[in-house]
């Protein structure tokens, strides 16, 4: 039977997307620090608009690709499916901004442009990180995937279920496909190296450990450990009832380093 899902936005879609969203500020952010007539600001006032409008077009079609995709079928991939909806809104508003900036300065109110452009830039606020919350968000929701897969091959269906906190249940699934990286440092304190989009406490990882939902394994640099989920933190996850949503999605949780969400491509994508 062919599958009826599309694939979903990979990382360096999302990466593309950071990019344009911290070059849009950038642009913003330099007209609203030029002085001078309408005449000499319209040019650049017009590049800043195309390259929104661009960067709408391009986050309207990683939210189609999730939309489509099989993330709709899983809590962290509805979020993620949410996320992109408020980015697509936000670059949009903040294209319509700029064109009307562009109106502006054409009849020479550069007054009402710099304050159209102060808006524009509003819009934006903080959005790379939302990019980031996407990609955690749909790191999560593979992992979901692959512990069903793996729960059905190995037949774990019959093991009792440990109870999870929510913070749990989104360690176990970032932890699902196996690839993760521990650094545990000299006092003990652990921190989650890879994947870059995981982010959680060193309390949660602990609880994973103490419970025995994932087990480490010593890699060659020292101190780092690669993660694993037991059957036990399979079906932990698989039980887990995750916390549904309320209201919109925020797309603004914490500033972040433009190249945090660089991964390779696909790598999130679980082929058996």
């Amino acid at each position: 039977m062919p599958n009826p899902f599309t694939p979903g936005p990979i990382d360096e879609d999302l990466w593309a997307l950071t990019q344009y969203l911290l070059k849009c500020g950038d642009l913003l952010d330099d007209l609203n620090r030029q002085p001078g007539e309408a005449s000499h600001r319209l040019p650049d006032t017009v590049r800043t608009g195309s390259a929104l409008y661009r960067t709408s077009l391009h986050s309207g079609k990683l939210l189609a690709q999730s939309a489509l995709s099989d993330a709709a079928t899983t809590v962290d991939g509805q979020e993620a499916i949410a996320i992109l909806r408020r980015l697509t809104e936000a670059t949009a508003n903040a294209a319509a901004r700029a064109s009307d900036a562009v109106s502006a300065l054409a009849h020479g109110d550069t007054a009402l442009a710099e304050r159209l452009l102060e808006q524009s830039r509003a819009h934006l606020n903080r959005t790379p990180v939302a990019v980031q919350d996407v990609s955690g968000a749909l790191l999560r929701h593979d992992g979901r995937l692959y512990a069903r897969e793996l729960a059905a091959r190995e037949n774990l269906g019959t093991l009792p279920a440990v109870k999870v906190s929510e913070a749990q249940r989104k360690g176990l699934a970032v932890f699902a496909r196996g690839e993760a990286v521990l650094h545990t440092s000299a006092d003990g304190t652990r921190e989650v190296v890879a994947p870059l989009a995981a982010r959680m406490r060193a309390t949660t990882v602990d609880a994973l450990v103490e419970k025995k939902l994932i087990a480490l394994t010593p890699l060659v640099q020292q101190g780092r450990y690669g993660v694993r989920l037991t059957a036990a933190g399979v079906q932990a996850l698989l039980s887990a009832h995750p916390a549904q949503r309320r209201g919109p999605a925020a797309t603004t949780p914490m500033p972040v380093v433009a190249n945090s969400t660089a991964r390779r491509a696909g790598a999130r994508r679980y082929r058996p």
